[in-house]
C-alpha cells in the first residue's frame, strides 16, 4: 500500500494562504454593503451645466423649464432644474426644485476662456450665478458677462 507523501511546510502555508484568502472573498461578497443615499449630507446634490445653445440674456425673468439653457442637468431628488435672469442683480437664478443643498460650487464651462464666477444661495432656495472676466479675453478689469458657458454642482 503506498501513501501520500509528506506534505512540505511551504504546501502547508501556500494551502493555509490560499484559505484565507478565498475566505475573505466570499466574506466580501456576502457582506451588504449599504450606498450613500442620493441626497445625504456630503453627496452631491445636484448639477447643472449652462451652455451656449440660446443666448441667456434672452431668458425670462420668471422661473421656467428651459431645456435648451443647459447641456446636462440632474438633482438628487429627480425635481426639475429650472432657470431664470436674475430680477435683482446681474446673473443667472437656478432652482433646484425640492433639493436640500445649501451650498454649491461654480466653474467656467468654457474651455481656455480664463472667466470666473460666484454663486450664492438666494431666501427662496434657488442658487445666483455671476459669471465674468475680462471683456473677450483681452486683459483689462473683470466684467460681468451674460454668455459665459458654466457648471454649478450643488453639495
Amino acid at each position: 500500500m503506498h501513501r501520500l507523501p509528506r506534505p512540505s511546510p511551504a504546501l502547508l502555508i501556500s494551502l493555509l494562504a490560499l484559505f484565507f484568502a478565498l475566505g475573505g472573498t466570499a466574506f466580501a461578497l456576502g457582506s451588504k454593503i449599504n450606498p450613500q443615499p442620493r441626497c445625504a449630507s456630503g453627496a452631491i446634490r445636484g448639477i447643472a451645466v449652462v451652455g451656449s445653445k440660446i443666448d441667456l440674456s434672452t431668458l425670462s425673468s420668471n422661473f421656467a423649464d428651459v431645456p435648451d439653457a443647459f447641456v446636462s442637468r440632474w438633482s438628487c431628488t429627480g425635481g426639475k432644474v429650472l432657470i431664470r435672469k436674475s430680477n435683482s442683480s446681474p446673473g443667472i437664478d437656478i432652482q433646484f426644485v425640492g433639493n436640500p443643498a445649501a451650498a454649491a460650487l461654480v466653474s467656467s464651462a468654457a474651455s481656455g476662456v480664463p472667466d470666473s464666477g460666484s454663486v450664492s444661495r438666494s431666501s427662496d432656495g434657488s442658487f445666483h450665478i455671476a459669471m465674468g472676466g475680462s471683456n473677450g479675453g483681452v486683459p483689462g478689469p473683470w466684467q460681468f458677462q451674460i454668455d459665459v458657458p458654466f457648471t454649478i454642482v450643488l453639495v
